[in-house]
């Protein structure tokens, strides 16, 4: 899935404070605040007006992946700084996404499992822009609508990124040459747009509630392909995935090798899973029997990419074949020749009248 922060208003942001009772539980929390406080959207495309520079960095996603069902549920915070009294962005799926808010519990809840505590840091940049001619906004298909953890959120599916563009900016959101070009990677595979325009007006800050699309889809993804107009100059923040499956998967940026290798790893006891499920509201058996998580982590993103993130289960290694068994016809002329040697042995130990 892919993002593209668009324009509207700003939410504050979440306290995301609990009492927890163990030091070490304790750190991670403060940690994970202090992430969900500066983190962005997706990998997205951040777009604002002239002089509104919408500004993010470190970011943290959820991919549970039900391999049985081809099912994903991507769970993420949104949290924007921006100048611009309108933001916005939008997120692409291969399938018609379902909509929840989910509690930002689920971060610590599999941060727990693990050995580390969090990073955080980073920033970017947007940009604007417009379209003369006529407008292709009709060719847009609005496939839902629906109000979720402080978004007004507008499902969208078309053939033509430019019908996309079009629309963007007939609907209260800002769009540019890069949004349009980033647009068409997904207009052209047939997948959906998701435009998600903050309700509450605030300034300076945007914070917005935990988001969770469900959909369907053959390969389970994190996105990570932005416009260039998202990279910041100077550097970027960090990208932590929390990948909950059965078995060990590699990470891949499309088909051009590795993205990161696991950081950690670690299984998910019942119990935890049952939490997890209640946490980003779905029920218990969405997540698989024997689930574990893996945790990968770049300390480089946003950067240039030629595609998202595709997470690909890895083969097990063949165990040795054991011989294949004789023919049966075979066998018997053994067993024959066996038996004729017995005799022949038993014939010239006799003792010589």
């Amino acid at each position: 899935m892919e993002q593209v922060p668009l324009l509207r208003h700003l939410p504050r942001s979440n306290n995301a404070g609990r009492s927890i009772k163990t030091f070490r539980t304790k750190a991670w929390s403060v940690a994970l605040t202090a992430l969900l406080a500066t983190s962005s959207i997706w990998a997205c495309s951040g777009v604002g007006p002239p002089g509104k520079p919408v500004v993010f960095g470190d970011q943290t996603n959820i991919v549970i992946w039900d391999e049985a069902r081809h099912t994903e549920h991507f769970i993420r915070n949104a949290n924007f700084r921006s100048g611009a009294d309108n933001f916005g962005f939008i997120a692409p799926t291969p399938g018609k996404p379902e909509l929840s808010e989910a509690s930002n519990q689920a971060f610590y809840t599999l941060a727990n499992l693990g050995p580390s505590s969090f990073g955080f840091g980073g920033g970017g940049r947007g940009g604007a822009g417009g379209y003369g001619g006529a407008s292709r906004a009709d060719e847009v298909k609005v496939i839902q609508e629906a109000d979720v953890a402080g978004y007004h959120a507008t499902t969208l599916w078309a053939t033509d990124a430019r019908a996309i563009n079009d629309w963007m900016n007939e609907h209260g959101y800002v769009s540019t040459p890069e949004v349009e070009k980033w647009a068409d990677r997904y207009t052209k595979k047939g997948w959906y747009l998701t435009a998600f325009k903050v309700i509450d007006k605030t300034k300076l800050a945007a914070s917005t509630g935990t988001v969770r699309m469900t959909f369907e889809t053959d390969k389970p993804f994190n996105p990570f392909y932005v416009p260039a107009t998202n990279i910041p100059i100077n550097g970027g923040g960090t990208l932590r995935v929390y990948f909950v499956s059965v078995g060990d998967y590699d990470a891949n940026i499309g088909n051009t090798g590795t993205w990161q290798t696991p950081q950690w790893k670690a299984p998910v006891p019942w119990p935890t899973a049952d939490q997890l499920a209640q946490q980003v509201k779905l029920p218990t058996e969405a997540i698989p029997n024997r689930a574990e998580v893996e945790t990968f982590v770049d300390n480089n993103f946003p950067r240039p990419a030629a595609d998202d993130i595709y997470f690909v289960k890895k083969k097990l290694a063949e165990e040795p074949k054991a011989p294949a068994p004789a023919p049966a016809r075979v066998i018997s002329h053994l067993a024959m020749l066996a038996g004729l040697g017995m005799i022949g042995i038993v014939r010239r130990r006799r003792p010589i009248a």
